[in-house]
């Protein structure tokens, strides 16, 4: 810039100082975002050598092992347009057929489909491509035959009802469906077209005796489980066509990007869809018409049962708690339950969103439990619901993981079950202690259950054995629930007994004594441990617990414990453990099967918390198990198991940001923590008076790290409104006389002046909000307060106060919203400086070229001065462009025309202002700065916005590579980008914002320049695609300040200066504008 009078030495010199108080806060939030990426990296998970097995794949799939298959897949050519709108796009529907497995899917004579099992089809998601339904089908193919042709023994019968499935894939061009809304929607629409022609695919001989199935099962992942949850309020859909859901790694809670109005629309319908049919959520009116509507989605969901199959730490492309289902159907598991990867038996590990579709191990878990719930003598071709949940709960979730069971099944007589050994009565809280080898023959022995506390807590029978439970061959255990037999005198009184197993039995994972102790959650490949525990209120009439020991080399431990005195609360809060951590002395009490720890603070996705177990000597060396960590949640079922527990890393995923509460106001929050120990160690009182020490603290690194996943948006959000901010400065500056302040001096008088109090008043903001989600109803009593069955209605806050800043309840958190806009302002400088170099290096290159270049470019690139009124050729391209965007493309696209435009008209203002070839005065050279400023900052608040648009443009560039436009219905409003094209248009003639004489045109300007920062600081992370609408107002409001009325002075000024230059060749055009033809 050309130095100017005495005052500029003192602006200069404050300049510097502003300039290194800018640099010195640059360089630190610089430092705080560099360490949240590296705090991500860092974070992901990591197994030490020898905690996995040999053929385990490792990293983010844990200890999944390879899925491999024979896959064919058949497209279906009878699907097109006389079936669905969209049938002559790039989408097609397949069937898929295991090679060497399945059955011919043709007649006999070729012409026509001869389908006999159960329709399943697979919806992909986000990108996602319709061969990834082949690790399923294969495990599914493999699950019911045992050879080609043969079919497997056990499961389901033929004439029980049992069959094979018929996998379907749609395949969707791997489109984005998570960026745009009319994409997502036009899937579900495809979707429900598919439903019904794949139903009108089975006619069964009538003398088979078997319907034709009216349902099929759908299995979604990722965004395919929103698109098939959307069908269900298509027109299209045809009712009660799908009787079960499963999806993988689906974010149902929230979109995981929000880049699109239409994405959160189909995400508040269908979310609010659910809530109204499960009674979840308040009548919106109490009209007859709105019972009726009520009423009727009630009944289009009675039937379904939706399972919600989340990968946990290891997905880092979605938050995994969205995946949660709490707010959305019942606590009680009625309808459907959300369960991760670390609960599934046999799994018991986290896994990334790619990987969950070709986990070995869960693919056979998923293909199993299909297959169980087939039953195609009901024309929706599953069993009912109830026994749908139930055999997904068996097979998808541990015992522990389960809704308590009766007590029931086929009574069998003592002395049957003794067969002569004779019966060893132990006294009442006598505790039961086998060790290998103690007993060579066949011993029964007899618990006395002890009575019922009239106050207080119940006892609890718990049973940990090394072996199986049941009566195979395998099994060194059989218990039993016993009690007289009813109608009989005393004389002739005899014992009869109900068996526990299998129903009461669960599958741990082996705790072995060890060099290795997993961090994260283990897999269970050394074996498993059986184990049986029931609450003695589930005991009515029950007087006895009958243990059969058999011969063999196992040990067991059995014993009643009192359920209230084995829980100790962590009464600190995240703060506290932050500051001090917590030390569990001494634990347990007194010797115990199973303790439990209570950890309130752990309720939200964003914290993870550092388990140390110190062991006593027996624990660590001689104990008949090492020391076993489950850890638990009361509202999705996240079981995760450490075996020879040292340290863990504890997390949850049960809530996060932006999330619903759950169904039930009374459902506990927190994690629970359950010890499984060696009750048999010696206490003497001194050194070993207790078998463990625990130490819990804060893993600030790990929780540094989870801030990327789930706040993602604001990188875009909060740099937009720190230059919406610095913008703002600038216009008061300037309507305050002084010249239009370079973007760099004025980030420095904003950090200088302005960031402490709005890093003060957001942190003000998080406590006010804090304490209105604070308020929210949860229960205080410890584990066992959620009471099964219970779905009474939550009253959750209002949106605009749930959604806003980081949507956090916990004032531990209430600093982390300004650290995140600190940590931003080094992005907005880097973000600056990388726009200052590309507009300077342009202008740079523009320049040679005019002085240094080619005769023949000199003549056509000159720097010449805008014209006063449109020239025809720039209103015949803007009326093009607008025409684009009404007829072919979409509004993002002519957005990015408009930026490339006013990049070039940037790139001339600084060239007339550096122009110095001839005389000029300082007024007109200050305004031709004023001018560059001006456009500078308002080129970069554009440049803000390009993250948004450019996913949605992305998408349409995509589909217009392979001529599918139909997506793109929705985005041809051209208002969308009227307010940005004016306001480029006026700068691009030469125009400038001039100071207006009334108070009201800059009060104006500036508040609309502040509400878009602070829409962006407030909502921008969860609504970012409203930021565009705010913007393109703002600029709208901007061009009617660039009219002619007001800038007569600035286009004086610059002809003034320029009419002593050298005469432009008559045959040189408006470098500036040749690029912006060429653009557009």
């Amino acid at each position: 810039m050309p130095p100017d009078t005495g005052t500029t030495t003192v602006k200069h010199s404050s300049r510097v100082t502003f300039s290194l108080a800018c640099v010195a806060v640059a360089l630190s939030s610089l430092a705080a975002l560099a360490a949240i990426g590296l705090a991500y990296s860092t974070s992901q998970p990591v197994y030490p050598p020898g905690s996995l097995p040999e053929d385990a794949r490792g990293q983010g799939a844990g200890s999944c092992r390879m899925s491999y298959m024979s896959p064919s897949y058949m497209r279906i050519e009878g699907f097109g347009r006389e079936y669905t709108r969209l049938g002559s796009g790039p989408w097609g529907l397949y069937l898929y057929r295991e090679a060497g497995w399945d059955d011919e899917p043709l007649s006999p004579d070729g012409s026509k489909l001869a389908l006999t099992g159960t329709p399943v089809v697979f919806v992909p998601g986000n990108a996602g491509s319709f061969r990834q339904v082949r690790s399923l089908a294969s495990a599914a193919s493999r699950a019911w035959w045992e050879l080609p042709g043969v079919r497997k023994k056990g499961g389901t019968s033929p004439k029980d009802g049992g069959r094979g499935l018929d996998f379907f894939t749609i395949d969707y061009n791997d489109d984005f469906s998570a960026f745009h809304g009319q994409t997502l929607l036009d899937q579900a629409e495809y979707l429900a077209d598919s439903i019904r022609f794949i139903l009108s695919l089975y006619h069964k001989d009538s003398s088979s005796g078997q319907p034709d199935p009216t349902a099929v099962i759908v299995v979604a992942h990722s965004m395919g489980g929103v698109v098939a949850r959307a069908a269900f309020l298509h027109p299209h859909f045809q009712a009660h066509s799908i009787s079960t859901l499963i999806t993988f790694a689906t974010p149902h809670a929230a979109p995981p990007v929000t880049v699109d109005r239409n994405v959160d629309r189909v995400y508040g319908q269908i979310n609010s869809y659910w809530r109204r049919a499960y009674g979840l959520a308040s009548a919106s009116g109490n009209s007859e018409d709105d019972a009726a509507t009520t009423a009727k989605e009630r009944e289009a969901l009675a039937d379904l049962v939706l399972v919600s199959i989340g990968g946990g730490l290891s997905d880092v492309t979605i938050a995994s708690e969205s995946v949660s289902l709490s707010s959305l159907v019942p606590l009680n598991d009625s309808h459907g339950f959300t369960v991760f990867t670390t609960a599934i038996p046999g799994l018991h590990t986290p896994i990334d969103h790619l990987a969950i579709l070709w986990c070995q191990q869960l693919m056979q878990s998923v293909a199993q439990s299909l297959l169980a719930i087939v039953d195609v003598r009901n024309p929706r071709g599953v069993v009912s619901r109830q026994v749908r949940v139930a055999r997904l709960s068996d097979r998808l979730l541990g015992g522990l993981d389960t809704l308590p069971k009766k007590v029931e099944g086929r009574l069998v007589d003592l002395d049957s079950i003794e067969r002569g050994s004779g019966v060893r009565t132990l006294a009442v809280g006598e505790r039961l202690v086998v060790r290998e080898g103690d007993h060579a023959d066949r011993t029964t022995f007899l618990l006395p259950i002890p009575p019922v506390r009239t106050y207080g807590s119940a006892r609890v029978f718990s049973l940990l054995t090394s072996s199986s439970i049941g009566r195979g061959k395998d099994s060194a255990y059989e218990v039993y629930a016993c009690a007289p037999e009813d109608g009989l005198d005393d004389l002739a009184a005899k014992e009869v007994c109900t068996p526990l197993f299998p129903s009461h039995v669960s599958a741990l994972p082996l705790s072995v004594h060890g060099p290795t102790s997993p961090i994260l959650p283990g897999p269970a490949e050394e074996g498993t441990m059986g184990y049986v525990t029931i609450d003695v209120t589930q005991l009515a009439l029950k007087t006895a617990i009958a243990v059969v020991v058999k011969p063999g080399s196992s040990w067991a431990i059995a014993e009643f414990g009192d359920r209230e005195k084995r829980v100790h609360l962590v009464e600190k809060s995240a703060l506290q453990l932050l500051l001090g951590g917590y030390k569990l002395e001494a634990y347990p009490s007194s010797a115990s099967l199973v303790s439990e720890v209570w950890i309130p603070a752990l309720d939200t996705s964003l914290l993870t918390l550092k388990l140390h177990v110190y062991r006593s000597e027996c624990q660590d060396s001689t104990a008949l198990f090492a020391p076993l960590v489950r850890q638990t949640s009361p509202l999705v079922h996240e079981t995760k198991y450490f075996p020879n527990a040292r340290y863990a890393s504890l997390y949850t995923h049960s809530a996060g940001p932006f999330q619903s509460s759950s169904a039930s106001p009374f459902a506990s929050s927190g994690t629970r923590l359950q010890f499984f120990l060696d009750p048999t160690c010696p206490r003497d009182g001194g050194a070993t008076a207790s078998d463990i020490a625990v130490e819990i603290t804060v893993d600030v690194w790990a929780t540094l790290g989870s801030l990327v996943v789930r706040y993602r948006m604001a990188a875009v959000a909060f740099p937009f409104s720190i230059v919406m901010l610095v913008v703002a400065r600038q216009m008061k500056e300037y309507n305050a006389g002084s010249a239009f302040l370079p973007f760099g001096k004025a980030l420095s008088l904003f950090v200088k002046d302005s960031l402490l109090p709005l890093l003060g008043a957001v942190t003000g903001v998080a406590l006010l909000q804090s304490i209105a989600l604070g308020t929210h109803p949860s229960s205080s009593e410890p584990l066992f307060s959620a009471e099964p069955g219970h779905t009474a209605l939550a009253s959750p806050p209002a949106r605009w106060i749930s959604d806003a800043l980081l949507g956090n309840r916990s004032t531990f958190f209430l600093g982390l919203a300004a650290f995140l806009v600190f940590a931003c302002v080094g992005a907005v400088a880097l973000e600056y400086l990388v726009l200052q170099t590309l507009v300077g290096g342009a202008a740079l290159i523009v320049r040679v070229v005019h002085t240094r270049g080619p005769s023949f470019l000199r003549k056509r690139i000159q720097i010449s001065e805008p014209h006063e009124t449109l020239p025809i050729h720039r209103v015949l391209t803007m009326g093009a462009l607008l025409l684009l965007v009404l007829f072919f493309a979409p509004y993002q696209f002519a957005f990015l025309v408009i930026f490339l435009v006013h990049f070039f008209s940037t790139v001339r203002a600084l060239l007339l202002a550096q122009d110095v070839s001839s005389p000029a005065t300082p007024a007109s050279t200050k305004r031709l700065w004023d001018r560059y400023h001006y456009s500078f900052a308002t080129l970069l608040a554009m440049m803000c916005l390009l993250p948004i648009m450019a996913l949605i443009l992305v998408v349409w560039v995509r589909n217009l590579a392979v001529g599918w436009l139909a997506p793109f219905s929705s985005d041809h409003n051209v208002v969308n980008v009227f307010g940005f094209l004016l306001h480029v248009e006026a700068l691009h003639s030469g125009k400038m914002i001039q100071r207006s004489k009334s108070r009201l045109s800059p009060l104006v300007s500036t508040a609309l320049a502040s509400i878009c920062a602070g829409y962006g600081i407030l909502y921008g992370i969860r609504y970012a695609h409203n930021i565009f609408p705010l913007t393109n107002a703002f600029f709208l409001w901007l061009a009617a300040n660039n009219s002619d009325v007001f800038v007569g002075a600035a286009f004086e000024a610059v002809v003034g200066k320029r009419r002593s230059s050298t005469v432009t060749d008559s045959r040189s055009v408006d470098f500036s504008e040749g690029l912006a033809r060429t653009s557009a």
